[in-house]
C-alpha cells in the first residue's frame, strides 16, 4: 500500500513513531507532541472501544479548536469509528437533530461536565471520552485499520428543502485529499500551518490533515473572526508558513494592504484561498504589495472538500480585467470534471455547462439516505470502469483550451430580468468593481410580480456611500439590466463561521 493509499491515522501514527518530539500542534491552550498526540488519541480510542464504538458508528467531536480538538479527531479515527463534524455550541433543538440524522451514539467531550452538558442538551444519553486526563493509559493500544471504503466523517450541508444533508466521506477520498495537498503545497515538517477553520466545517481537515501527515505543526488561532490587521502579528510571531483562508477574507486582507501599505509576515510562503470566487484586481493589490503566492482551491463536501486548484500567478495578470473571476483552475489528480449541457452531453471548449466532478475524489453520499445520493451522485457514463459516478455541482463553468475551468456563477443564479439573462455574479462583479465597495452578494427577488436584482454591500472603510450614488456609477458603467433594482449598504456582510455568506442574517431589502 503506498503513502498515497494508506489511511489518514495511520499516517499519523507512523509519523508519530517517526519524529516522536516534533510539535504536532500549537495552540491557545498549550502544545503536543506527536508522541503526546498519539498517546492521548490511543487513550480516547481504548475508551471509546470500551463502550462500543467501532467502525461505521460516528462520534460526535464535542469540542472546541485546539489540542483537545486534535486529540478527538485522532482518537475517534484510532477506534476505527468516524467523526461527526458539528459545531457543539448549535442549538439545541439542531443538535438533536443532527445526532438523530447521524445515528450518533457516542461523544468526546473535554471532561466531565462538558459531556454531561452536551447529553443534556442532545436529550439523549451518549456514550463518551474525555481528551482531558487522557494522558496516561492506552499506550498498547493498537490503532485500528479501517476497511477499504470505510467512513471518515459525516458533515452537514444545507438541503434545498430546508433539512440538513449528512455527507458521508469515506477514508479512501481523505487520504487522497492529505496527500495529494500535501504534495501541492510542498508541505515538510519545517511548515507552520495556521488552523484558521472553525472546527465543525471539513477545511479544518484540510488544514491539519496535510500537515501532520509530513510532520509539520498545526498553529491554532484562538479566535477566526479578528480581522486581517489583527491577525498579522499572530501569523508573524507563530512564524506561520501556509495558511487557508476563506476568500472574501482574503480580498478584504488584500484590499487593507493596499490602502494601508506595510510588510507581510517573512515567514508566510503560501496562502490557499476558498469557499467562494476572488477577483483579480484583488489578486493584484496583493502581489503589489508583496504578498506570497496565491493558490485558489476550490470543491465542495461531496467532493472531499478541495477538487481543483489554480495557481494564481502574478505574471499572468497582464491585460485581464479587474473584476474577472480569478478560475476553478484544473482538477486534481484522481478528480475528473466534466462540463456537460443539459443532455448531459460534453460542453466544446469554450461552451458554458454545467461542472460535474468524479473520481477517487467524491464521498459515498448521504448517510443513510439512498434515495437522495442515487439522485445527485448519479452513473458515470464517460468512463468504462463499473460502479463510477458523478456529483452534479450546481456550479456553471466553460473550459479553456488549456484545460482551466472558469466560474459563470451557480445553475441557479441565472435570472431574466426585463428579457434580458443577467448573472448574478456578473452585477457583483460589477458592483465590487466600485472603490467604495468592499464586500457585495447579489440576489434576484421579486417585487410587484416582477424578478429584479437586489445587491448588498459592504462599504469599504472610511467611506460612506449611499444607493442613489451607487446605482449613479454603476449606470456610467454597465447596462441598465445590470443595475440592482435595490441596493442595501451594511458594515460588513453577514458570514458563517466558515467564510461562506449566511443568506439567513441578511435584513429586509430596502429599496431606494
Amino acid at each position: 500500500m503506498t503513502a498515497s493509499e494508506l489511511p489518514v491515522p495511520l499516517l499519523i501514527a507512523r509519523q508519530a513513531a517517526a519524529t516522536p518530539d516534533a510539535t504536532a500542534v500549537l495552540g491557545p491552550e498549550g502544545e503536543l507532541t506527536y508522541r503526546q498526540l498519539d498517546q492521548r488519541a490511543r487513550t480516547v480510542a481504548q475508551e471509546l472501544a470500551a463502550a462500543g464504538a467501532g467502525p461505521e458508528d460516528t462520534v460526535l467531536v464535542g469540542v472546541g479548536r485546539g489540542a483537545d480538538w486534535a486529540v478527538a479527531v485522532l482518537g475517534i479515527w484510532y477506534c476505527g469509528a468516524a467523526l461527526l463534524l458539528a459545531d457543539p455550541a448549535t442549538p439545541d433543538e439542531r443538535l438533536r437533530t443532527l445526532l438523530a440524522a447521524a445515528g450518533t451514539r457516542y461523544l468526546v467531550a473535554v471532561d466531565h461536565a462538558a459531556a454531561a452538558d452536551l447529553q443534556l442538551r442532545a436529550g439523549t444519553e451518549l456514550f463518551w471520552a474525555a481528551t482531558t486526563g487522557a494522558e496516561t493509559g492506552g499506550a498498547d493500544f493498537v490503532p485500528a485499520r479501517p476497511a477499504p471504503g470505510a467512513l471518515a466523517y459525516v458533515l452537514f450541508t444545507s438541503g434545498s428543502t430546508g433539512a440538513p444533508k449528512p455527507v458521508a466521506v469515506g477514508h479512501p477520498g481523505l487520504a487522497r485529499q492529505a496527500h495529494v495537498l500535501a504534495e501541492r503545497y510542498g508541505l515538510t515538517g519545517a511548515d507552520r500551518v495556521l488552523q484558521f477553520a472553525a472546527p465543525a466545517f471539513d477545511v479544518s481537515l484540510e488544514e491539519a490533515l496535510p500537515t501532520w501527515c509530513t510532520g509539520g505543526t498545526a498553529v491554532f488561532v484562538a479566535d477566526n473572526m479578528v480581522s486581517p490587521g489583527e491577525l498579522e502579528p499572530f501569523l508573524a510571531g507563530q512564524r506561520i508558513s501556509v495558511v487557508n483562508l476563506p476568500t472574501p477574507y482574503w480580498a478584504q486582507w488584500a484590499k487593507d494592504v493596499e490602502r494601508r501599505p506595510r510588510p507581510l509576515p517573512a515567514s508566510l510562503r503560501r496562502v490557499v484561498i476558498g469557499s467562494d470566487a476572488g477577483r483579480t484586481a484583488d489578486l493584484r493589490r496583493w502581489y503589489g504589495a508583496g504578498g506570497p503566492p496565491v493558490t485558489s482551491a476550490y470543491g465542495l463536501t461531496e467532493s472531499t472538500i478541495t477538487a481543483t486548484c489554480h495557481e494564481a500567478r502574478a505574471t499572468a495578470l497582464d491585460g485581464v480585467p479587474g473584476d474577472e473571476v480569478i478560475p476553478l483552475g484544473v482538477p486534481l489528480p484522481g478528480v475528473r470534471a466534466y462540463v456537460l449541457d443539459e443532455e448531459l452531453t460534453e460542453a466544446a471548449d469554450g461552451e458554458a455547462g454545467e461542472l460535474y466532478l468524479a473520481g477517487a475524489c467524491l464521498a459515498r453520499g448521504y448517510h443513510g439516505r439512498a434515495a437522495l445520493t442515487a439522485e445527485r451522485f448519479v452513473p458515470d457514463p464517460f468512463t468504462e470502469e463499473r460502479g463510477q459516478r458523478m456529483y452534479r455541482t450546481g456550479d456553471r463553468v466553460r473550459r479553456s483550451p488549456d484545460g482551466t475551468l472558469r466560474f459563470l456563477g451557480r445553475a441557479d443564479d441565472q435570472v431574466k430580468v426585463r428579457g434580458h439573462r443577467v448573472e448574478l455574479k456578473e452585477v457583483e462583479a460589477a458592483v465590487g468593481a466600485l472603490p467604495e465597495v468592499v464586500d457585495v452578494v447579489a440576489r434576484a427577488v421579486t417585487h410587484l410580480g416582477e424578478v429584479q436584482v437586489a445587491a448588498y454591500v459592504a462599504a469599504a472603510p472610511g467611506r460612506t456611500p449611499d444607493a442613489a450614488e451607487l446605482r449613479r456609477e454603476l449606470s456610467a458603467r454597465v447596462p441598465a439590466h445590470l443595475v440592482p433594482a435595490h441596493l442595501t449598504i451594511l458594515p460588513r456582510l453577514p458570514r458563517t463561521p466558515g467564510g461562506k455568506l449566511d443568506p439567513r442574517a441578511l435584513p429586509e431589502i430596502a429599496a431606494g
